[in-house]
């Protein structure tokens, strides 16, 4: 039933929750205990100026059970309430433990007393209950055992008091009761806001973990190549805005790009299929993947063509890497019957420059002499490489 005499249910809790319910409330509701506790005990040592003028019978036993037992017992409360290592759940148990500790001294002195102003005093009971329950806010369940702790004391020593009646002790209860109730509920609808009020904000960040993780996603998937699962152009992007973010204007000078091309793909697509050009594609990316470090970047920029991005790429590296990526496509052995020459295998061709990419313009003209390489070796017979530099133009080419 979520509701029961027009009382709101406690939402259901996992255990995963409950914990993270615990650990969401321990922070503020740990310094609000704290106050509340100072706050009691002032009021509660204030009482024994009502004792001093009502019970006067009484008075060094009430002084000296209030500030000899019950001041060191809230001092003591006190720094245990600061030990931030402890669960909320145990210090509001221990202020509850204190709490009831006060209410039987409370009744001791009331007890000890042989002044009939004592059982109007006892009226007071009912404050207590107002403690366990309004006053430190503990769980409900707490709550409800603190209630009947303190109806326990209460009413166990009521009946040592001077001059307690039947009658007495029903007008007593005729006041007590609806006190225990009315705090009752007040405490199970307390808990049904603040649980509810976790709950909503449980939902709300889970909610948006999710939403960042499928945007997360979504933006993986927007710069992901779906073939080959290399970035794509706005990856690229992506990447050369990352470099230029991390590298000095000197890193960022001396980088190298590569331009790399599958030979004869069109043949190879018209003849195979659209199928196996796929597969084709996604073994030569692989393939050259794993011939580079993870700090380099590869990436299609569509069709048969990709690009590598070498940030702090000395002429002498980005050579030795085109012959590796050159190398690891033709060992992949892809058969190829219609490449016009004797290789009858899936071959790259590769433009390399060296140069800036600090700007979109330095980039676009290293990419220029890239492309104009990568021509130079098409036009020299294809698989194979070359450098274009500002002081060097140099070839490699394996027609064989």
């Amino acid at each position: 039933m979520n509701h029961w005499l027009g009382l709101a249910a406690l939402p259901r809790l996992t255990d995963e929750q409950m914990a993270a319910y615990e650990i969401s409330r321990a922070n503020a509701r740990g310094h609000a205990l704290s106050r509340m506790t100072v706050t009691i005990a002032a009021f509660y040592l204030c009482y024994a100026l009502v004792d001093v003028l009502i019970l006067g019978d009484i008075v060094w036993l009430s002084l000296s059970l209030r500030f000899g037992f019950i001041l060191p017992l809230a001092l003591a409360l006190g720094w245990y309430q600061t030990g931030m290592a402890r669960s909320i759940r145990a210090r509001e148990i221990a202020t509850l433990g204190v709490s009831m500790a006060a209410n039987l001294v409370w009744c001791i002195v009331l007890a000890s007393s042989h002044n009939p102003a004592v059982l109007h005093y006892f009226y007071a009971a009912a404050i207590f209950q107002m403690v366990v329950t309004i006053a430190i806010r503990p769980t409900f369940d707490l709550a409800v055992w603190a209630s009947l702790g303190t109806t326990a004391i209460n009413y166990a020593m009521i009946g040592l008091l001077e001059g307690v009646t039947p009658v007495y002790l029903f007008y007593h209860l005729a006041v007590y009761v609806p006190t225990l109730v009315l705090t009752l509920v007040a405490s199970h609808q307390l808990e049904v806001e603040r649980q509810g009020a976790f709950l909503q904000l449980h939902e709300n960040e889970a909610l948006k973990r999710e939403l960042s993780r499928q945007n997360d996603e979504l933006e993986r998937l927007s710069s992901t190549d779906p073939l080959t699962q290399l970035p794509n152009r706005r990856g690229t992007e992506a990447e050369i805005a990352r470099l230029r973010r991390l590298l000095t204007p000197a890193g960022l000078s001396a980088s190298a790009v590569l331009i790399i091309d599958i030979d004869h793909f069109k043949a190879f697509n018209d003849t195979y299929g659209h199928g196996a050009g796929d597969d084709c594609l996604k073994r030569v990316a692989q393939a050259m993947r794993r011939e580079l470090p993870d700090t380099v970047h590869i990436a299609r920029l569509g069709g048969e063509e990709f690009l590598v991005v070498l940030p702090q790429g000395v002429p002498a590296r980005a050579e030795m890497l085109a012959e590796r990526l050159r190398r690891a496509v033709s060992a992949l052995s892809i058969r190829h019957d219609h490449t016009g020459d004797r290789n009858r295998r899936v071959t790259i061709s590769l433009g390399v420059a060296c140069g800036s990419i600090a700007t979109d313009a330095a980039l676009a003209q290293l990419l220029q002499a890239a492309d104009e390489a990568l021509y130079a070796v098409k036009a020299a017979g294809r698989n194979g490489w070359r450098l274009a530099a500002a002081a060097a133009d140099v070839a490699r080419t394996d027609a064989a």
